[in-house]
């Protein structure tokens, strides 16, 4: 059984909570960024390009709970093409983009509509050096 199909037995906060990261998110118009938790994974979908060849590609989706994304969007706004993620570890950041996979930025990950997928392509990498006074 996936995750996913099990994610009402399991309920959305028992999984962000074991997974979840925190996240800065901001709207392609202008807004954010703001600090959220998400549940990061990796997806590999294959695309036609403007050849006509199959291309696999990696598609990184971050799924949070639909009231903390509301909160910070407004009531009943999904995610929009251009919004951005940015994930940090330590000194690493990676930029990502919520990009259209499917004819669709983002899907309903559960059958209760708790959590929001979020597709996204990563468009930047930085890591940042902090230096110590006197160094």
């Amino acid at each position: 059984m996936s995750l996913q199909s099990n994610a009402s037995a399991i309920g959305w906060a028992s999984i962000k909570a074991v997974s979840g990261v925190d996240v800065d998110l901001s709207r392609s118009g202008g807004g954010g960024p703001s600090s959220i938790v998400a549940v990061p994974g990796d997806t590999m979908v294959d695309q036609m390009n403007a050849d006509g060849q199959t291309v696999r590609m990696k598609v990184r989706d971050y799924i949070v709970g639909r009231s903390e994304f509301e909160a910070i969007i407004g009531a009943g706004e999904k995610p929009d093409r251009g919004d951005v993620i940015v994930e940090t570890v330590g000194d690493y950041s990676r930029t990502y983009e919520a990009i259209e996979l499917g004819g669709e930025v983002s899907r309903w990950w559960d059958k209760d509509g708790t959590a929001i997928r979020i597709h996204t392509t990563e468009t930047a990498q930085e890591t940042t050096t902090t230096t110590t006074a006197g160094a």
